[in-house]
């Protein structure tokens, strides 16, 4: 990687560069693949979260330049090789995570592909304004932090990039994966309106101090994906879980949970994720034919 952390234990390499510089690295490789062309993050300068729109010529032209000067290209059109397979590990991970967070009228998005022990994350800030219980996105910056780590760091590498406050930043604990309470903190019907909740959960909805939302998306070869989503919210330094229920009667349960959790239910999600990847490898037909005695 262009940048070496060595004072951050967990992150390999590091190395900071501009949307569209980001965007031909995507490009190039998926082209290389023979991959739909995809932005994990499909941001812009101009806007939110979206399909990345194409380069103008001369931006085009700049993009590679800067590429040029952090040595992740030799020449236009042709991205380093260490830096395609770089990108090709979030392209095509079999195991993704993707985070959302919100803290201080900056919101940010995180994706981060895992495969064969390493991850890739990529990482972005956009400005927003909260509109009662929603955060709207108008605008993003010009930047785009890229990091390498180790797989057994993966919430290393996740809590870095979450807002700055001990109660989501903190390593799972024994006890990390259970609710403060005996009792869920509250049970809000799925119709239920905002307006009408009770006074303290209408307070945590409008007005938290900071919310997380996090996925683990994993595919194993000719099965469908494996999905898990979670979400928190942060006041006055309490931290509250989110869970949806479907069904005949949709819920919402809001329950206060110890600092840890985030990285607790995180942490679970990824193994149980690699988990049934394995099981999956182990009960495809090419993996019988390669255990199979032969003679």
């Amino acid at each position: 990687m262009t940048d070496p952390v060595t004072q951050d234990p967990v992150i390999l390499g590091r190395v900071q560069l501009s949307t569209a510089a980001w965007q031909l690295l995507c490009e190039s490789t998926s082209t290389i693949l023979d991959l739909p062309v995809a932005d994990p993050l499909g941001t812009t300068p101009e806007g939110g979260p979206g399909q990345s729109a194409p380069l103008s010529g001369d931006a085009e032209e700049a993009a590679w330049s800067e590429l040029k000067e952090l040595g992740m290209s030799q020449s236009s059109g042709e991205v380093a090789l260490q830096w395609t397979g770089a990108v090709a590990l979030l392209l095509t991970a079999p195991i993704t995570v993707t985070a959302r967070a919100t803290y201080n009228d900056v919101s940010t998005t995180s994706v981060l592909g895992l495969r064969a022990g390493r991850g890739l994350a990529v990482h972005q800030r956009h400005m927003s304004e909260r509109h009662g219980p929603d955060t709207l996105i108008v605008g993003s910056e010009d930047s785009m932090e890229v990091t390498l780590f180790d797989m057994d760091n993966v919430w290393g590498a996740t809590a870095r990039l979450l807002p700055p406050l001990d109660v989501v930043q903190a390593d799972p604990t024994a006890k990390a994966g259970e609710p403060l309470n005996a009792e869920p903190a509250a049970v809000l019907d799925g119709d239920m309106d905002p307006a009408v909740l009770a006074a303290a959960v209408a307070e945590l909805v409008r007005e938290e101090d900071a919310n997380v939302t996090l996925s683990v998306v994993s595919a194993a070869e000719g099965r469908p994906s494996r999905n898990w989503a979670g979400k928190w919210s942060v006041k006055e330094n309490h931290l509250f879980s989110l869970t949806t229920s479907s069904g005949d009667a949709p819920e919402v349960r809001l329950a206060e949970v110890p600092a840890g959790n985030i990285a607790h239910e995180l942490v679970l999600a990824v193994v149980g994720a690699q988990n049934e990847l394995d099981k999956a490898e182990k009960a495809s037909p090419d993996s019988a034919r390669d255990s199979s005695p032969t003679g």
